[in-house]
């Protein structure tokens, strides 16, 4: 496994270590870094490397402190991230992606396939109402 990581702020970056051994199968180092938690003191929000890019996950409401600012900071921690190691993974050359199952929600889940496959599925379950997925 191919993995090196600095402090965890969340299950956001636990989610991102847990999948390392399989993207690095697929071509794709990770490298990851808590840029600010969440809890850390004076934090404006929640930021985190994925390898060299800085993803801001999101922000404090200014008049709210630890409150996001953003209408929903679990899809935003789903997204942004699943987004980034697909864009590592078209870059090392890889048919993989990412595909997000009901994505920003306790009950969703992550799968790291062909895809074609994952697009096909994804289709299936949209138009016969069984699931909500993005490839992001």
């Amino acid at each position: 496994m191919a993995v090196s990581y600095t402090t965890s702020a969340d299950a956001t970056e636990a989610w991102l270590v847990g999948m390392a051994a399989a993207l690095d199968d697929c071509g794709v180092e990770l490298h990851l870094a808590t840029v600010t938690g969440p809890f850390d003191e004076g934090s404006a929000g929640h930021s985190v490397a994925v390898n060299r890019a800085v993803l801001c996950l999101y922000r404090f409401a200014a008049d709210e402190p630890k409150v996001p600012a953003t209408e929903d900071s679990w899809m935003d921690c789903s997204i942004y991230p699943a987004a980034e190691v697909n864009r590592l993974l078209e870059v090392a050359g890889s048919s993989r992606r990412l595909a997000l199952f009901w994505p920003g929600g306790n009950d969703g889940l992550s799968l790291l396939g062909e895809e074609s496959v994952l697009r096909r599925a994804g289709e299936q379950g949209l138009t016969s109402g069984s699931w909500d997925y993005v490839i992001p």
